[in-house]
């Protein structure tokens, strides 16, 4: 086996983006920057021209599309079935409720019920903006919330996000009492947290016990994180709902910019279908719907998985069941995706990494070349496209730029404690 050096790349923060698009910035007297993004990541009923922002030029589409007697889902504000004056002055009130509500106390805040699509793609209703929230989500949504400076609103987790703890970037949330079972949460210990909201997902995956949309006086907001690497749309959904949006903006304008540079750097590269690679554990492969399976796929590169797993919404499969046809797929590459911590030591991830076990890959090209990497499953989702760009495409990012990269998304977005950067917390490069 070849000697290995461990490298960092990435952070125990996971940040979606549903596509890797070019976004034209604009000039914006409030952040400086508008995103000309139109497929809706602002999943709010009322954002007629489905940008990343509700504000006047939606007000201007509603008139649009009143005068010409069309109708779309997201500019139908109020959710009757029809688009007319009455959205026009329901956007006018969020506007100016947004407006009110800015620079004030939570005691001086007023609220008002607003309309927008889950995750699952349902329409649903809710109260803005959110004050306190336990969040029966993933550890990403907790780093989601300590991405756009909402994580002072979060007063409970649960045993999942406890589970997958990083010591130093979660340190000053360890106090906060858990509500157990992320699937199949305690309605008692929920029932106990002074909050107004309980910040989930999918409703197959989590809080599956809760009916409906409220837990007694709590509201229950099923946001998007991981599915389909889309959280650029959740950070922009919970920056509306918590009254961050500006946060939420520029992390995804980071975001953002980050996938043009890398998207410039791969449009020089022809046939990049050619290479191919897995991306899961030695027992279980992610595929289509994962998050870090669409992050990887956005090289261009072929995600076997993919191939294999035709089903959009799934997010993967049991190795030994689909064992044969990864083989023939024969993947150049092979990605490890595992949890990993920055109180974890180097020595830890090198053990780590050499006990994660793909000798049943050992006829594919990427066991025989030993292109075996560790990359932390955690990460935002637009490093995970840059890590895997510059695994599979050479010369694409330098080690180096990589590390930059990386530093610069840990000191803008991520409450480190004192913690010291260490490439080696994120990504297990073997050594060429």
């Amino acid at each position: 086996m070849k000697s290995k050096q461990i490298y960092a790349v990435a952070v125990v923060v996971i940040i979606v983006v549903a596509a890797i698009g070019i976004f034209v910035i604009l000039n914006n007297k409030d952040t400086g920057y508008r995103s000309t993004n139109t497929d809706g990541r602002l999943a709010v009923l009322g954002n007629a021209n489905e940008d990343d922002y509700l504000d006047g030029e939606d007000v201007a589409k509603l008139e649009s599309l009143i005068e010409n007697g069309e109708y779309s889902l997201l500019a139908d504000a109020n959710n009757d079935g029809v688009v007319d004056q009455k959205d026009i002055d329901m956007v006018n009130a969020i506007i100016e409720l947004i407006k009110y509500n800015d620079g004030k106390s939570d005691s001086q805040k007023k609220s008002m019920t607003i309309n927008y699509i889950t995750v699952d793609g349902t329409v649903a209703s809710a109260k803005i903006p959110i004050f306190k929230m336990i969040v029966l989500n993933t550890q990403r949504s907790l780093s989601l919330a300590i991405a756009i400076g909402a994580a002072d609103r979060v007063v409970g987790i649960n045993d999942f996000i406890q589970q997958y703890w990083d010591n130093n970037l979660f340190k000053n949330y360890g106090g906060l009492p858990s509500v157990g079972d992320r699937r199949e949460p305690s309605i008692e210990e929920i029932l106990k947290i002074d909050a107004d909201t309980v910040y989930s997902g999918t409703k197959s995956t989590y809080g599956v016990n809760i009916d409906g949309s409220t837990v007694g006086t709590k509201q229950v907001v099923r946001l998007t994180t991981w599915e389909n690497g889309r959280l650029a749309e959740g950070a922009l959904m919970l920056g509306f709902f918590t009254g961050n949006s500006k946060e939420a903006q520029e992390y995804v304008k980071w975001m953002d910019d980050l996938n043009n540079k890398i998207n410039e750097r791969l449009d020089k590269i022809s046939n990049r279908s050619a290479t191919k690679f897995y991306i899961g554990t030695p027992t279980y492969m992610y595929a289509q719907s994962d998050g870090v399976s669409t992050a990887l796929s956005l090289s261009g590169a072929t995600n076997v998985g993919n191939t294999i797993v035709t089903t959009p919404s799934s997010a993967g499969g049991s190795v030994p069941t689909y064992l044969e046809s990864i083989l023939a797929s024969n993947p150049q590459y092979i990605v490890a995706g595992r949890y990993i911590y920055t109180h974890q030591s180097e020595a830890e991830l090198k053990a780590i990494y050499e006990s994660t076990d793909f000798s049943s890959f050992a006829i594919t090209d990427g066991y025989k070349n030993n292109e075996i990497y560790m990359i932390n499953y955690d990460l935002p989702f637009c490093i995970h496209t840059l890590i895997g760009s510059s695994i599979f495409f050479p010369g694409t990012f330098s080690t180096g730029e990589v590390e930059d990269i990386l530093r610069d998304y840990v000191n803008k977005f991520c409450e480190t404690n004192g913690y010291e950067f260490q490439m080696y917390n994120f990504v297990y490069y073997p050594n060429k």
